[in-house]
């Protein structure tokens, strides 16, 4: 996972991190999502494909029914069906059943994420111009949401 993550980091200009994760901070995440019974799936052939999780959207507590996903996949499995067999399992997660609503922050250049979380039911929701900075370039960041109807 931490290499997945570490390559999109060092060539992606949609992920706005500039430096290289641990592995020791990637078991810290892994060990809050645990801690939180909050899922994270990876998908495997003969090496790891890619991985999903759900994650607090904020710390507050009035967000605890808000949930951001989030998906990788590595680059030599891409346009197999990775992602989408990844969110179904994720949305479909124990769970994931729990929250009333689910965000996807996605760079507004990032034609594919986007067309995958829209396949998913998610709608652009906000805009945030030029609010990162990557390669020298702002990034504008898009807000997706996906309504589940829970608590309602």
């Amino acid at each position: 996972m931490t290499a997945i993550l570490n390559h999109e980091i060092a060539v992606s200009p949609f992920v706005y991190a500039e430096e290289a994760v641990a592995l020791e901070e990637r078991l810290a995440w892994l060990a809050e999502h645990r801690t939180g019974n909050m899922p994270v799936l990876v998908a495997t052939d003969d090496e790891l494909l890619g991985w999903a999780s759900l994650s607090p959207y904020r710390a507050s507590s009035g967000y605890r029914f808000t949930a951001e996903a989030s998906v990788y996949v590595a680059e030599s499995a891409r346009r197999r069906g990775v992602a989408a067999q990844l969110l179904t399992a994720l949305f479909d997660a124990p769970a994931a059943r729990r929250f009333h609503a689910f965000v996807a922050s996605i760079d507004a250049e990032n034609a594919p994420s986007i067309a995958l979380f829209e396949r998913f039911g998610f709608s652009e929701a906000a805009r945030l111009p030029e609010v990162g900075r990557k390669f020298g370039a702002w990034r504008t960041h898009l807000l997706l949401l996906q309504m589940t109807g829970v608590g309602r």
